[in-house]
């Protein structure tokens, strides 16, 4: 008969040492290198602790807090594995002598590192940045902006990869791009104290209405202070969209910050099952995880439509904000008291498109969100969003996407 822990470790009241010992081999321990004061580092912790209820368990060293992470002292800790976010060589070069099977997330392309970890085991994770950086270039120019503007951290190449990006799609659509240049003093970035009242001037001067994206949802919050500090109305004159969707940093914000959602808990069970694959000695080619993002979370600062005609922002306020089971082109023409013909004349003339598809968009993106972050049956979620049947739901899904939604939810992309 299996015995419980209680009857194997302990016996009159005294630890059986060796029974807890034997049993300790057995699980593994890995050392968990990433912060847990940002939602992107806690999203992958909730991927990996996820992994580990289901094929573990894993027993895990943890160091709460920023970027900054301690590396244990593996011979004594008796570690089997390391998931590391390394932010400078210092770290790495603590990892690597580690000599354990290593998944790293996120390597600087500039690290030194980067030549002596491609001869070890290992497996990098890297969020998708330009990915990121369309889909909120997408999001402005859906919304009709046709100005725009760039903030991000100087020497950080994630920000800078979203900058390029940002700036080169919107460069091929015929849009420049204001490019936002932290100052410097003695060679080092400004303390904020001083940096908001310089980035404050800078907004100020810049041509309006503008969709301004951020390299994350701290500078985010920053910019929209720095938007208050100099009388910047927000979304009206200036739309803000962040990155990561730190959900406390953005209704932390005045007003509420829309960020860029990533699949961070998929990335963290990607990056634990390679990793166990490689403590297992399993064959695990050199590879890359991609922390996919999926949509553009709207909130308070960048709700709004630049359009010059007050019939169509009146129509696109109508339909992102109406309940989508219930929404109707008939109810929307009735709310706007004009014809169904008008509507769609006027629709198409301004906006190049059928008030139909902008409907079926809304519809799409409320229903990816769901099929990522609930349980819901397909049906359930088809009824959610307005779809008459499961089926239909389906069709128009694949259509637009490129897959079906139940292959959208194990996979968290999109072919088209």
């Amino acid at each position: 008969m299996k015995r419980s822990l209680s009857s194997t470790a302990f016996f009159n009241g005294k630890t059986n040492l060796a029974g807890l010992s034997a049993m300790s081999n057995t699980v593994p321990k890995v050392a968990i290198l990433i912060e847990t004061s940002r939602e992107y580092g806690r999203g992958l912790l909730r991927g990996i602790a996820k992994y580990s209820q289901l094929y573990g368990p894993w027993q895990f060293h943890l160091t709460p807090g920023d970027f900054e992470q301690i590396v244990p002292k593996m011979k004594e800790w008796r570690g089997t594995g390391i998931i590391a976010r390394v932010m400078n060589d210092r770290t790495a070069q603590l990892v690597i002598r580690t000599g354990l099977p290593t998944v790293f997330l996120d390597l600087p392309d500039s690290s030194a590192v980067r030549k002596i970890v491609r001869n070890i085991s290992y497996v990098e994770m890297i969020s998708d940045s330009v990915g990121a950086a369309k889909l909120v270039a997408e999001h402005f120019l859906e919304k009709q902006f046709r100005q725009f503007a760039y903030v991000g951290y100087q020497g950080q190449i994630w920000s800078h990869i979203r900058e390029q990006t940002f700036m080169n799609y919107l460069k091929n659509k015929g849009f420049p791009v204001e490019i936002y240049r932290v100052p410097l003093r003695h060679g080092l970035p400004l303390r904020w104290e001083k940096e908001e009242i310089f980035l404050a001037h800078w907004l100020k001067n810049l041509p309006k209405p503008i969709g301004l994206m951020a390299c994350n949802d701290q500078r985010g919050r920053e910019v929209l202070d720095a938007c208050s500090f100099a009388k910047i109305v927000i979304p009206e004159e200036m739309t803000v969209v962040g990155v990561d969707n730190d959900e406390l940093l953005c209704d932390l914000s005045y007003p509420p910050l829309s960020s860029v959602q990533f699949h961070t808990e998929r990335g963290g069970f990607l990056a634990a099952q390679a990793l166990d694959k490689m403590m297992k000695n399993q064959p695990q080619p050199l590879e890359k995880i991609i922390v996919i993002p999926s949509q553009v979370i709207e909130r308070r600062s960048s709700n709004i439509v630049a359009v010059d005609d007050p019939m169509i922002a009146a129509s696109l306020q109508y339909i992102h904000t109406q309940p989508l089971n219930t929404l109707t082109i008939h109810k929307l023409a009735e709310h706007l008291a004009i014809s169904r013909r008008t509507l769609e004349l006027k629709f198409r003339r301004v906006l190049g498109k059928t008030v139909l598809q902008e409907i079926h968009k809304v519809r799409l993106d409320r229903a990816k969100r769901l099929l990522q972050e609930t349980e819901m049956s397909i049906p359930e979620i088809a009824e959610d969003v307005g779809f008459a049947t499961g089926s239909y739901f389906i069709q128009i899904f694949k259509n637009e996407l490129g897959v079906t939604p139940s292959k959208y939810r194990q996979t968290g992309s999109a072919q088209k």
